[in-house]
């Protein structure tokens, strides 16, 4: 399987970018599962995202990819630690692209309830969701607690749509990741994320929530 060519050639001698990024997985800061990814987000014209565990890598604020990675690899040192923030912050270097790519997230209302961090650190990412949202590029849609009988309980799920490629797909579990390039399978990927997005809240009753869950931190 050769990823390789649908990465953009613009970022490859760009400071501070993909060719950063490289750098970052040859030093294994990302799981070898993972650095598949890394060149389907810089070369992907829409990324249509379901995710019931934490905010996804690319929203993130500092803080929030902070705790989440520490809570995670408890026994890493803080030079690794601030290592891996710093590749997973690189990451969101695509979104400040003249033509940055879709993004579509589809979020469980337990992601933006579950304090990570902090109740501070939980603020500031709220906001930085909500401020997303405005966004043209961005659609942000919440699952709410009360949807039933959605298809997304077996996990996670990325589709990259490329301008002249087929979509890829990506699923993840606990300690892996698989790149899944069938025409079929991607297409049934893909209509589970329609099927989850049909039952989650519009996306203005979204940004709604994720307003109201805010002030609720206010006073913690």
């Amino acid at each position: 399987m050769n990823l390789r060519p649908r990465a953009s050639l613009a970022w490859a001698g760009t400071p501070g970018t993909f060719a950063t990024m490289r750098d970052l997985v040859a030093r294994e800061v990302w799981p070898s599962y993972f650095a598949p990814v890394i060149d389907l987000e810089t070369s992907a014209i829409r990324i249509h995202e379901w995710e019931m565990r934490v905010v996804p890598g690319l929203p993130q604020t500092e803080e929030y990819a902070r705790a989440v990675i520490s809570a995670g690899k408890p026994r890493d040192s803080s030079t690794a630690i601030d290592r891996a923030v710093s590749a997973r912050l690189e990451r969101q270097a695509i979104l400040s692209h003249e033509n940055p790519p879709m993004l579509w997230h589809v979020l469980h209302e337990g992601v933006l309830r579950h304090v990570v961090g902090s109740p501070e650190t939980m603020r500031v990412q709220l906001d930085k969701l909500a401020e997303l949202a405005r966004e043209p590029s961005v659609v942000i849609q919440v699952l709410p607690f009360v949807a039933s009988d959605h298809p997304g309980t077996d996990g996670p799920i990325l589709v990259y749509d490329f301008d002249g490629a087929a979509s890829v797909a990506y699923t993840e579990c606990n300690g892996g990741g698989r790149i899944v390039e069938s025409a079929d399978e991607v297409g049934d990927l893909m209509m589970i994320v329609n099927m989850i997005r049909a039952a989650a809240l519009p996306p203005r009753e979204s940004a709604s929530l994720i307003l109201k869950i805010r002030s609720e931190l206010a006073d913690v």
